[in-house]
């Protein structure tokens, strides 16, 4: 338990603190207005306004552009990275979800694999994206199939005039891992454009322990991946926006032994095309947005030692259209049609599945006259595969008074379509499988101090999840098949802490957030199996992370702590992955010349040697070191 008494010191007793403090609440006056920017995915902002949100903190952001959106957010409260080792794949479950059960969204767009009904994080580079935020919490009514636990999106801000600038940003360090990122952005009253190249290859030869207690290099693990993602924005007078977006990746990587494997020569190659267009027009009181995108997957097996080859492709296109009403002062509402086509070629299928799905959502928001109240009413029905999926309702409201105290609350009813896997993989497919589907109600209360030099956040939050017909592959007749046989139930809350001290001309910061999540197996096949009431696998009940930074005259210094308890592997609870503390360093010096800035900095990553894993029998690695440079150039 000594792990869980340093996460209990790092990321409780600050909150307590904070509580009584003495001080005022920030004026009104304190705010900080920030510039109106058009925002492609118009649900995200300002129509969930009951649900906990939280972007990932810009300063560390930029100590990990050249990295994936894994390492973004390992460190972030109530979400779990189930991480299979360096380089390899990596996916996040909200909540005491399932993988499956979180929506990832570029721009609005979803980028979960319709075979498998995930996003594999490992190969979303941070790069690419100007602002990353987890929504917690079911959003089905906005956001459709997969949004049951939370919603990550990933989105891109428009270039502001300013002529032209540059960027590159590489990193070199342990394990022969090189990063590099290169962006072009012009920006002008009627045009903007970015383009972005990612590159990004690592041996990861760290060393492990095997079954036996030996001391061993990971063999065949090396990774390599580049991409390009172009964004164009053209203004027309009169409200008119169009925009115009490509993105190309390629990955390929040799997947390592695991612990308890003598060898292993799988490899995997990874290939996407994703191509949007929107217009977008804003008038004095309505505003519309519509988008056709094509989104289309690739991705090849090899394993020469078990002579296994795979080729899988699916395609789809997303055509929406989406208005937004004001009435009058103070009440909007928005409506929008969805639809989907989906299709899969796979040499492991017999047929060639496709799937047809329409939505329709609707929404309507009401604030007060002082901004006391924001309140937020939404509903979704779709239809998939020619049958209606149950109408999925929310309500989502927010409560603030003049000074700096916020309540939140929502409740919505969610749902997961099942998978092509689920439905048409050889001999075991169930064409038959119902949607997923559960209520989720959450609450936040939020306060913000200031008192001397002293500023302080701190929050409170709240879940419950209820899951029916949860998909499990079961054995029946000595093979595997997806049935709807599992009952889950989520409860759980979480607590963050944010202090920050002016010290002269510098500041100091202290960041905490503990979460408790509690996600058991309440029905199943065999109600009295020995997985019923337990806990569910690769959710650990306690999880917690802490920053200490200081910054002073274009320096920084940051110490992280991420902590998280026992993980269970099995689902009777019988075995399980102990629980690990990991520290890391920051160190950057930021700098100017002329139309140049800069940053140079040093990274330390598991800084005391800790030997964990995420996924059973994957190491991952030990103390290792990273150095990196940006550099910025701007010209009006």
């Amino acid at each position: 338990m000594a792990y869980f008494r340093r996460c209990f010191l790092y990321c409780i007793i600050p909150f307590a603190a904070l509580l009584w403090l003495p001080g005022r609440t920030l004026a009104q006056t304190d705010t900080i207005d920030i510039p109106e920017v058009t925002i492609t995915a118009s649900r995200l902002r300002g129509w969930q306004p009951g649900q906990e949100q939280g972007a990932v903190d810009s300063m560390q952001l930029s100590f990990l552009k050249t990295q994936n959106l894994s390492e973004a957010l390992r460190r972030q409260g109530g979400i779990y990275v189930r991480d299979y080792g360096a380089g390899n794949i990596a996916t996040a479950a909200v909540r005491g979800t399932s993988a499956g059960h979180t929506a990832v969204l570029w721009n609005g767009l979803p980028l979960q694999d319709p075979m498998l009904g995930l996003a594999d994080l490992s190969i979303l580079p941070l790069f690419f994206f100007d602002d990353t935020r987890l929504a917690l919490g079911g959003a089905s009514s906005l956001w459709g199939s997969g949004a049951l636990g939370g919603a990550i999106h990933l989105d891109s801000r428009p270039e502001r005039e300013g002529g032209l600038n540059l960027s590159y940003q590489g990193e070199g360090g342990s394990f022969g891992f090189l990063g590099q990122g290169l962006k072009l952005g012009y920006g002008s009253s009627g045009f903007s454009n970015s383009t972005k190249l990612f590159l990004q290859s690592a041996d990861n030869d760290y060393f492990y322990k095997d079954i036996f207690g030996k001391e061993k290099r990971l063999p065949h693990a090396g990774s390599r991946q580049m991409g390009a993602l172009q964004e164009n924005t053209f203004r027309f007078p009169d409200g008119h926006q169009l925009g115009v977006h490509f993105w190309a990746h390629q990955a390929e990587r040799d997947i390592p032994p695991s612990r308890v494997q003598p060898d292993s020569r799988a490899r995997q190659e990874d290939e996407a095309l994703r191509a949007a267009l929107d217009w977008q027009w804003v008038g004095q009181r309505s505003s519309w947005i519509t988008r056709l995108a094509l989104l289309q997957n690739r991705l090849q097996y090899t394993d020469s030692l078990t002579n296994t080859f795979s080729d899988s492709r699916t395609r789809s296109i997303l055509a929406e259209a989406e208005g937004t009403h004001s009435l009058s002062s103070g009440l909007d509402v928005k409506g929008g049609l969805q639809f989907n086509y989906l299709e899969a070629l796979s040499d492991v299928y017999p047929g060639f599945p496709r799937q047809d799905r329409w939505a329709a959502f609707a929404a309507l928001r009401w604030e007060s006259p002082g901004r006391q109240w924001l309140a937020v009413v939404s509903g979704r029905q779709e239809w998939g595969a020619g049958r209606a999926i149950p109408f999925t309702p929310s309500l989502s409201l927010r409560w603030q008074n003049e000074g700096a105290l916020e309540a939140g609350l929502s409740a919505s009813r969610n749902y997961r379509l099942p998978t092509f896997n689920d439905l048409y993989w050889p001999g075991a497919g169930n064409p038959n499988l119902r949607p997923e589907k559960g209520w989720n109600q959450s609450l936040y209360l939020k306060t913000e101090k200031e008192w001397g030099h002293w500023r302080g956040l701190a929050q409170l939050s709240g879940f419950n999840y209820n899951v029916e017909d949860w998909i499990i592959w079961l054995p029946e007749d000595g093979l595997f098949r997806p049935e709807n046989v599992r009952q889950v139930w989520s409860r759980g809350g979480s607590a963050r802490l944010i202090l920050e001290r002016r010290l002269g001309a510098g500041q100091l910061r202290l960041e905490g957030n503990y979460s408790y999540t509690r996600s058991t197996n309440e029905g199943s096949r065999d109600a009295a199996g020995p997985s019923f009431g337990k806990q569910l696998i690769y959710v650990p009940r306690h999880q917690g992370g802490a920053t200490l930074a200081w910054q002073s005259g274009g320096w920084y210094l940051a110490y992280l702590q991420e902590c998280a308890g026992r993980t269970y592997t099995l689902s009777d609870n019988s075995d399980w992955l102990p629980g690990f503390t990991l520290g890391a360093l920051r160190l950057s010096r930021d700098w100017q010349w002329k139309t140049f800035s800069g940053r140079l900095y040093v990274k330390v990553e598991n800084l005391w040697d800790e030997n964990y894993e995420l996924v059973a029998n994957r190491p991952l690695p030990g103390r290792h070191f990273r150095v990196g440079l940006n550099i910025h150039y701007s010209k009006k």
